[in-house]
Order: structure tokens, then sequence, then C-alpha cells
């Protein structure tokens, strides 16, 4: 469940230390090993009651083209929308509502409409925080992962390894907004978010090798949306002796006694 993150911490490395993992002879940095468990006191969540819940949407962005359209992973609830872009980099910039155009046919659908002037350079994401109605609870893992760092030999390998720690011990922020993804299929959603990178150990598993133990906290959140025949307020009470369509409403006085 830290894919992203792996992918986060190799395309950090090619980028920060280019001349050492990027190219013909270069040193390779790949995870070997990814265990978890859960945390005692949240193994055995029970889902609360269906209700409004915060949903966030990563979707993506072309500056080259960015009006859309864009699709929200749910049906939204109704209320208030915040939008933002996101870069890279994971600076958040916020869209005024008059850049963001809901489709009145459809809820969960909109474009953008940036006003004149922003610089949409850089920025590759569109957030979207809004409210959803679904049953929802939360789990905590903890992770244990294994960065394996080869190299030619082992002054080569020690040298990776330690400017590697250099560069994810620096970088460790962005790490953790970059770890975090979510899963959505057939009305559940399951969305991580990395709360804590930590350092733990190394090793040296063979003279041109370095292995760099990784701890991660993750809040894994599991929802269920509910069905489109589900969640509907009570718009009317049929009083006794009426009927409601085919259906008697008709209370016997032996049941009540």
């Amino acid at each position: 469940m830290l894919l992203a993150l792996e992918n986060a911490v190799d395309a950090l490395l090619r980028s920060e230390l280019p001349a050492l993992f990027a190219g013909a002879g270069a040193a390779t940095a790949s995870f070997a090993k990814q265990t978890w468990d859960f945390d005692r006191l949240s193994a055995d969540p029970l889902a609360g009651e269906p209700g409004p819940q915060d949903a966030v949407d990563d979707l993506s962005f072309d500056p080259a083209v960015p009006g859309g359209p864009y699709l929200l992973t749910r049906p939204p609830y109704p209320g208030s929308k915040r939008v933002y872009l996101r870069s890279a980099a994971g600076e958040l910039v916020a869209l005024a509502p008059s850049e963001v155009v809901w489709n009145p046919a459809d809820a969960a659908s909109f474009s953008l409409a940036p006003r004149p002037g922003r610089d949409l350079v850089g920025f590759s994401r569109v957030q979207v925080l809004y409210g959803v109605v679904a049953a929802a609870t939360h789990l905590k893992v903890r992770h244990q992962l294994s960065l394996q760092i080869a190299a030619a030999d082992a002054a080569a390998a020690e040298r990776a390894c330690a400017l590697a720690l250099s560069v994810l011990v620096m970088h460790r922020a962005a790490l953790l907004r970059a770890g975090g993804t979510s899963w959505t299929a057939n009305g559940y959603q399951a969305a991580s978010v990395l709360k804590a990178l930590k350092f733990a150990a190394g090793a040296a598993p063979a003279s041109a090798t370095r292995s760099l133990m990784l701890e991660a906290e993750v809040d894994l959140r599991l929802e269920r949306l509910l069905g489109a025949d589900e969640g509907h307020a009570i718009r009317h009470l049929v009083s006794p002796g009426r009927s409601s369509g085919s259906k008697p409403i008709d209370v016997d006085p032996a049941v009540q006694s």
C-alpha cells in the first residue's frame, strides 16, 4: 500500500542525485521487502453510521489544456467544494469560485476557467475537497520497508547510501505528501495518508550493497458510499388509518397492549 512512496523515493533520488542514480553504471535503488501491521487499537474497526464525510480527489491537470472537463470519483454531497491546483513540489493554490464551472446536469462534473494572468506553470494536479454521504472507518497501519542501494563496489555503495539518506531526510515533507493515494471501485473507497516516515536501521548485506530500513505510519480511511436507494431524507409521514399507495397504514391495538 506504499507503492506511491516507493515511486516518489526513486524519482527523488534520480532528480536530486542524477550523477549517482541515473545513466549507465549508476547505483540502483529498489525496495526488496515491505511488511505491515495494524495498530491494535484500530485493527478491528466498526464502520460508523452513514452520514456526510470528507472526500479528496487528486485529478490530473495539464497547464496547456486547463479547462478539462474533470470528473469527481464519487457523487458529491450538496454543499461547498474547495478546488486547488497542486504542483509536484506540493504547492497548493486555491481557485476562486468564479474559476470553477460546475455542470448543472452532472453534480460530479466541472471545468476550469482560470482568471487571466494566473500562472499555471509547474502545476500538474487538481485537488478537490468536497463532501460525500458514506459509511466510514479508519485503520492505522505501520509499514516496514527495506530500501536496497547497489553500486559497482563497496566505496560507491557507501557513498550512494549516505547521499541518498541525506536527500530523503531533507525532502521528508515532500515524500509525506507524495506517499498518499486512494482507490475507488463499485462504491467503495480506500484512501491512505502518510503521517510519518522514520529511518529505523541500516545494513550491509553484501560488499557493494547497502540497505536502509524505513518505518511509515499510514492512516487508512475506508468508505462505502450509499447506494441510490439509501440515505434519502424523510419527506412526509403517513398517519394511521390512511394508505400509502396500496399499503394501508393501520396499527393493531393488540400489538401495543
